[in-house]
């Protein structure tokens, strides 16, 4: 009896073209379309150990890799796009044009060039929200936002005319009449041709297109999300292009808006959240929930999640106006581990409340939440309820610097202390304007504390204000410098006068 192993549709094992089961002859590829090659050594992991260093490349650390995909999901009008559109601006401003150098509270590596795909807005509306992004969260002047902006594609296919745009949707993916398999649609390889070309037209790296923004999963993969093997195709395709011309490709998904989830388990629970298949959320290298802040069921009661925020915000705030991020799952080392949080504004545009830093609440950027045309006049004698923070100027043009005191002698600071004057002579944690950000100090000391010690003496901003800081705070330090002389507070924000 033949004890060979049986195939479906070969009752006495596998007689495929090319391979013969009695003969020794080297046998011919079963498929044109790939050849393994059997003969040779190529396949030997020792062959290979020139490229078995693994890097965790990020142009985003913890949040965005330098190549491959990433898919940012959550319900409807939760903010995704507008995040996105902070996310591409940042990395397409020049470093000089950028705030700082800290998004979501890591660290932007480089710069170039982003292509956004959007099959949900129209031109006026992705531009409009753009503006509203360099204007607002990036507070670039009319020069540099028009630098970012030239760096930024955007191809609005809804805008795009039947006659420019003759293919019945955007789908990157199709499958043809009368076939079983998915494959790239048209518009798919029109896009890369677009990349390709325009990468080998620019020699400077930082003129090149570094990444893909796409709106949405929805609208353009062309595919139901449960279809196994059409995502599988998509994916597949989708890291080999990356892989090719170095870009990262980043989706936007849709999670049900009356998906529940419990205080304990949210993040365990956050990959099921994405709508599709299990390619979803393991084939690209980070999958990152955006959602608004829930109220807990905690028995018979309800419990606003990070009720703290709200009620540090200025003004009035409401829960749907405070945006939580984080990463769900991730095939990368160093992923981001905690929450982000986000307030957004009426302007569409975001700021980053993490820990709740002392100086947003002093540069007018939280205040904003008014209508359209400003905050109502009160009835005569009657006090407006509503923020006055940014808009008084003899406050924050008084400061609080101590003058006619001797300088410190540096070496009888504390070690946190020179820690936190280090950073700020090489320029880290301070703006163009040499504002000092506390919150990027923080993030910067963060990284650093398994290397230098001197890092768990800062902690985070505590007191402040009316009421003294912590000793140790990270507002400690920085008063401390100020009474030096480096430093200079203005109202509630450090400037950095000498190094």
């Amino acid at each position: 009896m033949d004890a060979r192993p049986r195939f479906e549709g070969e009752p006495y094992g596998f007689n495929a073209p090319g391979i013969s089961n009695g003969s020794s002859a080297l046998s011919e590829p079963v498929s044109p379309d790939w050849d393994s090659q059997p003969h040779t050594d190529r396949w030997l992991a020792d062959r290979q150990f020139a490229d078995g260093d693994p890097k965790d490349d990020y142009l985003i650390q913890g949040w965005l890799a330098r190549t491959g995909t990433s898919v940012w999901f959550g319900a409807g009008s939760t903010g995704k796009t507008q995040l996105m559109l902070w996310m591409v601006a940042m990395l397409a401003s020049l470093p000089e044009d950028r705030p700082e150098q800290i998004w979501l509270g890591s660290r932007i590596h480089d710069t170039g060039h982003v292509l956004v795909l959007t099959a949900e807005d129209t031109r006026e509306q992705i531009v409009g929200r753009l503006r509203d992004v360099v204007k607002h969260a990036l507070r670039q002047d009319d020069a540099a936002r028009l630098r970012t902006c030239g760096r930024i594609h955007i191809m609005p296919f809804l805008s795009m005319g039947e006659t420019e745009f003759r293919h019945p949707n955007p789908s990157l993916f199709h499958q043809p009449p009368k076939e079983r398999e998915w494959e790239t649609s048209p518009v798919m390889l029109e896009v890369r041709r677009y990349i390709r070309d325009w990468n080998l037209a620019h020699d400077d790296p930082r003129e090149r297109i570094i990444g893909v923004v796409m709106d949405s999963a929805t609208s353009m993969s062309g595919f139901d999300s449960l279809d196994a093997q059409a995502t599988t195709n998509f994916f597949f395709y989708l890291g080999r292009l990356c892989e090719a011309h170095g870009i990262f490709w980043a989706i936007i998904g849709h999670t049900p808006k009356t998906t529940t989830m419990t205080s304990k388990t949210y993040r365990a629970t956050a990959p099921s959240r994405l709508r599709g298949v299990a390619m979803w959320t393991t084939a690209p290298r980070l999958t990152v929930e955006v959602r608004l802040s829930q109220s807990w069921r905690e028995g018979r009661k309800y419990r606003q999640e990070r009720q703290e925020y709200l009620d540090w915000l200025p003004g009035e705030w409401h829960p749907e106006n405070l945006i939580v991020v984080y990463v769900a799952k991730a095939n990368l080392k160093h992923a981001y581990r905690d929450e982000r949080y986000l307030a957004r504004q009426r302007h569409g545009a975001f700021v980053d409340v993490t820990n709740m830093p002392e100086d947003a609440l002093a540069d007018g950027s939280l205040d904003g939440w008014e209508p359209a045309g400003g905050p109502e006049p009160a009835p005569a004698g009657e006090k407006s309820t509503h923020s006055a923070r940014g808009a008084s100027p003899s406050r924050t043009s008084r400061g609080s610097f101590r003058r006619g005191r001797p300088p410190l002698d540096p070496s009888t600071y504390s070690p946190g202390t020179a820690l936190v004057r280090e950073l700020l002579i090489s320029a880290i944690g301070v703006g163009r304007d040499g504002r000092v950000s506390a919150n990027a100090l923080m993030t910067m000391i963060s990284t650093m504390s398994p290397a230098d010690p001197r890092g768990s003496l800062v902690r985070s901003a505590s007191g402040g204000g009316k009421l003294p800081a912590r000793v140790g705070a990270i507002n400690w330090h920085l008063d401390r410098l100020a009474e030096d002389g480096m430093l200079e507070r203005r109202g509630r924000r450090f400037h950095l006068l000498s190094k």
